[in-house]
């Protein structure tokens, strides 16, 4: 007993930093297991995706999938659809985020707070609530199955997350900057794109990549208003699931290759991401 008082402190520090380390494999293993199996399964021979007991691991790995899907026009249409609304709705969600975010954030106006709350209020909205009025006027305005009407459709719901990180950074920022910027003869929309979105960096890149992910990963909306000519990758993966049956092996492999450009994305500035979400909030 005497020599194990003075190692307790030792033991319990040790023992809660283990437990941590063992929740962090956990959740890890939770979080990255699904994405683990949809790569061996995209590369694991039909006959060993419905074998039972399953295969943990392919005996006899192939990427024929990966050939086939990436050289039929559907998929490269797909994947360029998907690249354009994608890439549109960020540069339109910043572009008008930046704007109504800065105008909120340094000027008193009639129906500010009205304002605020109303663009958080949209976000409440079920989508299946509002896709029969959408399905009817992007109709009659000649936008349904057309990568214009999704990037209005995407903009609209996206917009209001890019309004409110934005304004929660600009607010951090102080006014001095913009006042010494005025005084040296920058007009306001000068000081906006000049001064006060340099500054703003991460969060820029936090909204952008929230709006790219949303966009990329959004279906709903992509099932219901495109048929062929707008159609993504989201409603592509779906396709391999027919009346007939399923192949999962096409379907994990859709969606491995339709996952890599987010991932990449992800990594590359995840530093900028955090910075931006957080700094806002402190």
């Amino acid at each position: 007993m005497g020599f194990a008082m003075p190692s307790s402190p030792f033991l319990k520090r040790g023992m809660r930093v283990s437990g941590i380390y063992l929740c962090a494999v956990a959740l890890t293993l939770f979080l990255v297991g699904p994405y683990l199996w949809m790569v061996i399964s995209s590369v694991s021979p039909e006959r060993e995706l419905i074998s039972t007991p399953p295969h943990w691991f392919p005996e006899e790995p192939t990427l024929e999938r990966y050939k086939g899907l990436i050289g039929t026009v559907q998929f490269k249409r797909a994947l360029f659809n998907s690249l354009v609304i994608t890439s549109l709705t960020v540069v339109v969600t910043l572009l008008f985020g930046s704007l109504a975010a800065y105008a909120s954030a340094r000027f008193s106006f009639r129906g500010r707070t009205q304002f605020l709350f109303s663009v958080l209020v949209t976000q409440m909205l079920p989508r299946a609530a509002i896709i029969i009025p959408l399905y009817v006027i992007l109709g009659s305005c000649g936008l349904r199955d057309s990568r214009l009407g999704l990037i209005i459709v995407y903009t609209g719901f996206f917009l209001p997350v890019v309004i409110w990180i934005l304004r929660s950074y600009f607010i951090t920022i102080p006014t001095e900057i913009e006042e010494a910027a005025i005084v040296d003869g920058c007009s306001r929309v000068r000081t906006l794109f000049q001064v006060i979105l340099p500054l703003a960096k991460p969060a820029l890149f936090a909204t952008g990549a929230y709006a790219f992910l949303s966009a990329w990963n959004e279906f709903f909306f992509a099932l219901i208003l495109t048929s062929y000519k707008a159609k993504t990758l989201t409603v592509l993966t779906t396709e391999f699931s027919t009346q007939g049956g399923i192949d999962y092996g096409m379907m994990t492999t859709a969606g491995v290759l339709g996952s890599l450009i987010p991932i990449v994305l992800a990594l590359l500035f995840q530093k900028y991401v955090v910075k931006g979400l957080t700094a806002g909030w402190t």
